[in-house]
């Protein structure tokens, strides 16, 4: 039976395209509820994986020089065999209790799109595997990752009459009125009344009390409007090794919206992440029309996901 840090190696070196932290991977990969089906060479190396998850496909990988013999449709086999067998009917490739990719790596766009700059040597041969057995894109757009090469980032991408301004929590920066900065330890419940308002899902990864504290590596940026939130961001070092930041879960108050505010908070978001030292900096795990928006201060969508299903049932 495949250890989890043989699981973990295979994913690593298969999913290159894929930007998950390790210490998450190793432990969805550990998850009690986990079936692992697996392929061994002669000296019992492993050189194909698949894990499954209730109705989900977390993983299926091959080495790239075992693929092409038929290794991984016996493991998509055995995945469906087992989700079938639990009682489900349909299966999702991807995202389940977690995820380690969205769904499937893939060059291909399903819907139009802008500001795109892919991987080299990403192709679409993981899409077409399981296209030819039977699995679709479940979504109405596209989903996808972007990413930016901070020594690119321009501060004039922060908009026309920016205002920098020493502020308690640190350095703020007034645009058209509204002041962007970082959001203070007391702050936290004005956030999630933004978020409640303007997408709920996102009020959880709000709630966090260290998002709010100085010296902590992912901090909660804020738009205000006299001693109103009306917009939010998070932005944090999400692997210093990597020399690698992101943003994400922007919010904007419905009322306030159509101003520019999330453009410019994901402007001054960056502009923290480059002044951090940070080389790149990327968002996952979004869709159709933020390529637009994030796209105003340089992000490039670097990889499409394909969010596969197939229904079993009947």
């Amino acid at each position: 039976m495949a250890q989890i840090q043989e699981l973990f190696e295979i994913f690593d070196r298969n999913l290159p395209f894929v930007v998950r932290d390790k210490g998450t991977v190793l432990e969805i990969l550990g998850h009690e509820g986990n079936a692992v089906f697996e392929e061994r060479d002669a000296q019992n190396a492993l050189i194909g994986a698949a894990v499954v998850n209730r109705s989900t496909i977390l993983m299926l990988c091959v080495d790239e020089k075992h693929r092409g013999r038929g290794i991984g449709s016996r493991l998509l086999k055995r995945a469906e065999e087992a989700i079938r067998a639990n009682g489900f009917e349909q299966i999702n490739v991807g995202n389940g209790f977690n995820y380690l990719s969205p769904g499937v790596p893939t060059a291909k766009r399903y819907f139009a799109a802008e500001n795109e700059k892919l991987y080299p040597g990403l192709d679409e041969r993981a899409s077409d595997f399981f296209t030819k057995r039977g699995y679709v894109h479940s979504w109405e757009c596209n989903c996808f990752d972007m990413r930016f090469l901070l020594s690119e980032f321009e501060e004039s991408e922060t908009g026309k009459g920016i205002e920098t301004m020493q502020y308690e929590n640190g350095f703020a920066h007034c645009i058209n009125g509204i002041t962007y900065r970082l959001a203070a330890p007391d702050e936290r419940d004005a956030v999630c009344a933004c978020t409640d308002d303007a997408c709920a899902e996102f009020t959880q990864y709000y709630r966090a009390d260290a998002l709010y504290q100085k010296g902590n590596t992912t901090r909660v940026f804020v738009a205000v409007s006299g001693n109103e939130v009306v917009g939010t961001l998070i932005v944090g070092v999400e692997d210093e090794e990597k020399s690698l930041g992101s943003v994400g879960c922007t919010t904007v108050h419905p009322s306030w919206q159509g101003k520019h505010i999330a453009v410019n908070l994901v402007a001054v978001g960056t502009k923290y992440l480059r002044e951090f030292g940070l080389r790149e900096a990327y968002l996952s795990y979004t869709y159709t029309g933020l390529d637009h928006m994030y796209g105003y201060s340089g992000y490039k969508i670097c990889v499409y996901f394909m969010m596969a299903v197939k229904n079993i049932g009947g």
